[in-house]
């Protein structure tokens, strides 16, 4: 199945209504963000909101280390990166129909997600770490480290401004943490998307 097709069935289950809450995860620079933004495109924007959970990831988790790598700092491959608890919240507030104000970023101003939407997609790696019971279905990518840093490389420096010697830097840190850490939440996805090497191969499906 090719990804227009993947996602003109997604649209096809949201519309009827058997996909009301979408979570959509993967490690980063897999590729879960463009998806979850033509997703989005693909649906009627007066009915359905896209969480993005990176405010999620706290920024001071520098300050913590992992205890069996205290040399390393903690990368958002681990549950302890993630405000769960405040996500989590949010998540049922706008399901229960109450309207929830996002976290501003720097390459993005805070926005008021509307309850009143049936639809919610919510995208980011803190998905893989929170109950599935909250998602009617999962959708997680993965990638091999190349592509995971090339694609670092084209995103960090420009939208994020990261040094591109920092990204290199760190890729090792996080491809270890995220083998570790976070490689096991793939197996709980309905969906899993191999984007390795820039192709779109689904491993696993519902």
């Amino acid at each position: 199945m090719k990804k227009k097709e993947l996602i003109k069935r997604l649209v096809s289950e949201i519309e009827s209504g058997k996909i009301k809450t979408l979570g959509i995860y993967g490690h980063g620079a897999s590729g879960k963000s463009t998806f979850a933004q033509e997703l989005y495109q693909a649906l009627d924007a007066e009915k359905v909101n896209l969480l993005e959970t990176d405010p999620y990831i706290t920024s001071g988790r520098h300050l913590v280390v992992p205890k069996e790598i205290p040399d390393q700092k903690v990368t958002a491959c681990l549950p302890v990166a993630h405000e769960l608890a405040s996500l989590q919240r949010d998540i049922l507030a706008l399901q229960a129909g109450m309207d929830v104000l996002t976290i501003e970023e720097p390459w993005k101003a805070s926005e008021v997600l509307s309850g009143a939407k049936p639809i919610l997609i919510v995208e980011g790696m803190s998905v893989g770490f929170l109950p599935k019971e909250l998602f009617d279905k999962t959708v997680c990518f993965y990638t091999d480290e190349e592509t995971e840093l090339e694609r670092r490389l084209g995103r960090d420096t420009t939208v994020r401004k990261s040094e591109a010697t920092f990204v290199r830097e760190t890729h090792q840190i996080r491809r270890g943490q995220y083998r570790r850490y976070y490689q096991e939440t793939e197996k709980e996805a309905d969906v899993l998307i191999n984007q390795s090497k820039n192709q779109f191969k689904i491993e696993k499906d519902y």
